[in-house]
């Protein structure tokens, strides 16, 4: 799992594929102010625009994908994430492929809060748990952007 600030987002392009070609079609839907919740396709993948609001982790499941790297970039607000490896989690439900998910329970015992202009990317062998909150109810829009991930 990468954390880090967007002014970074840059130098993570080696391990992110066509990273590039998603954050200039987020650009492009931005500068024609498009900018609406839904899902926008580019040349090497898609990503959506959500808004929403946190609900607590123990209302959720982590997840994983293995089609798909997640990267998740807040533009306004805030979530927290847990996250952890797949071998500390137990499978609750099985691979949809055509979800590109499965379902993961387990502790919450890696969590960190991510705020406006962070943006977090989780791997196939990444448990990860998005849009919750700890103590206090958090609203956010983030983008999620689905680059394909070749092993």
């Amino acid at each position: 799992m990468l954390i880090d600030r967007m002014e970074n987002i840059h130098y993570y392009a080696p391990l992110l594929p066509n990273l590039e070609k998603g954050l200039e079609a987020i650009s492009n839907l931005k500068k024609k102010g498009e900018f609406a919740p839904g899902r926008y396709d580019f040349d090497g993948g898609f990503f959506k625009v959500e808004n929403g609001t946190t609900k607590s982790f123990e209302e959720g499941t982590y997840e994983a994908h293995k089609k798909y790297i997640d990267v998740q970039i807040i533009e306004e607000g805030s979530e927290e994430i847990a996250w952890d490896t797949l071998e500390e989690l137990t499978e609750s439900i099985s691979y949809n492929e055509e979800k590109d998910a499965a379902r993961y329970t387990g502790d919450f015992a890696h969590q960190i809060k991510i705020t406006k202009g962070m943006f977090w990317a989780a791997f196939p062998w990444d448990g990860h748990r998005p849009g919750a909150h700890s103590k206090e109810e958090q609203n956010y829009t983030k983008i999620i952007l689905k680059l394909p991930f070749k092993a």
